[in-house]
């Protein structure tokens, strides 16, 4: 695949629009942001928002990191279409019972694509690349020991060449331990933002006003502004084992669902579990319902306890429809 398709199949891959309506699809950019994030998250399908105790909650629910107790470090590493690279790093620092602060990194990065022209269609001998980044700093605050609140401000830049679009946006949400036999529930809004433009020197021109006599003057192009993908979550999850009996010692299933509704594309739904086995091996499935493209995942974990540290090791599988399949590897690290 060519590398210079790069954004037609993200937005083909991202956008996730019902196949029979393409109202809204297109219509944002930043499409980069819609990639899942952490292999135990896509492992369970995305079914994420009410999971909590995870570094890469902050790309779903930044609620999710208030029940962090140790200071927790996360990178996790996806191989993306058309030869691109896909990655996070996350720390979580709890200040005390109720207050804990993150911050994560995402970067997408396309290597280097030799310049053709119609002159010479098989490379000028230049080259560009593309890429991606969001910067976020987060405070999360336990209001009681079962509802927790968190805020996220971002810095976000595309560019591609010499063109760069960058400003901030700020994700909130919220996460709940309602008390009923493991049930919790999560609420989360991301990517809220202004519009944003491209500028750059690429943008220059010379214009020739095409009157006699009339000087060439200089010109810059102007671009459309576009919006983000702006993102609304509603999560439920529960221990299988607690909602129908009592837990089971050393034994949990974990159930997790998804209502998600993009600005850019249909209602989807996310179904994930988890089993997990004396908290040191975990195996994972899940499904996406209304995608075009994204649909089953699977993966697993396993967990060991040192001296000073806790380290976990994560790998999920999902399937990218005619685009094939995207593997992410992941390492947690907590410092006791």
């Amino acid at each position: 695949m060519n590398k210079t398709s790069l954004f037609i199949v993200l937005a083909l891959l991202c956008a996730t629009a019902n196949a029979q309506s393409f109202r809204n699809a297109g219509a944002t950019g930043a499409q980069f942001l819609k990639i899942g994030v952490g292999s135990r998250a896509m492992g369970m399908g995305g079914a994420y928002a009410s999971v909590t105790g995870d570094v890469s909650s902050l790309a779903w629910n930044p609620a999710g990191i208030g029940t962090i107790e140790l200071v927790s470090i996360s990178a996790q590493h996806t191989p993306w279409v058309a030869e691109t690279d896909h990655n996070f790093i996350g720390l979580v620092v709890p200040v005390n019972e109720q207050f804990a602060l993150g911050f994560h990194t995402i970067f997408l990065t396309s290597g280097k694509v030799e310049i053709t022209t119609i002159d010479l269609p098989e490379g000028t001998g230049q080259f560009y690349d593309a890429s991606d980044l969001a910067v976020g700093l987060t405070s999360s605050v336990r209001l009681t020991t079962q509802l927790t609140f968190a805020a996220t401000i971002k810095y976000l830049e595309e560019r591609i060449y010499d063109l760069t679009s960058s400003g901030l946006a700020v994700d909130a949400g919220a996460s709940y331990d309602t008390g009923f036999r493991s049930l919790a529930i999560g609420f989360s809004i991301s990517h809220l933002g202004l519009d944003q433009t491209f500028s750059g020197k690429s943008l220059e021109v010379d214009y020739n006003p095409g009157t006699p006599g009339e000087p060439q003057t200089s010109a810059e192009l102007q671009t459309l502004a576009f919006s983000l993908p702006l993102l609304f979550r509603a999560s439920g999850s529960f221990d299988v084992f607690r909602m129908i009996d009592d837990a089971i010692p050393n034994h949990k299933l974990l159930a997790a669902f998804d209502f998600i509704q993009e600005s850019d594309s249909e209602e989807r739904v996310a179904l994930g579990a988890e089993y997990a086995l004396y908290d040191a091996v975990a195996f994972r499935t899940g499904y996406l319902f209304n995608s075009d493209e994204l649909s089953w995942s699977a993966g697993g974990g396993a967990k060991i306890t040192l001296d000073d540290f806790i380290v976990g090791f994560d790998y999920a599988a999902s399937s990218l429809g005619r685009f094939g399949l995207a593997h992410r590897i992941g390492l947690n690290v907590q410092v006791k």
